[in-house]
């Protein structure tokens, strides 16, 4: 990662937790809920997809 790019994460990060600190705590349980489903979401995605993959390497190899 060069230089540029590792500052601006920082900076992006830093945005972030400034803006985290302002926000009431309804904006923080919507934004905590939006961030839940998305993982929710992902961990569905990542688990559907290991079991294709699972099914076709054995019907692959039947």
């Amino acid at each position: 990662m060069n230089k540029n790019t590792r500052n601006g994460l920082l900076a992006l990060g830093l945005a972030a937790a400034a803006a985290w600190y302002k926000m009431s705590p309804e904006q923080k349980s919507t934004v905590k809920d939006k961030v839940s489903g998305w993982g929710n979401k992902l961990k569905d995605g990542l688990a559907n997809l290991k079991k294709q993959a699972g099914q076709a390497s054995t019907s692959s190899t039947s």
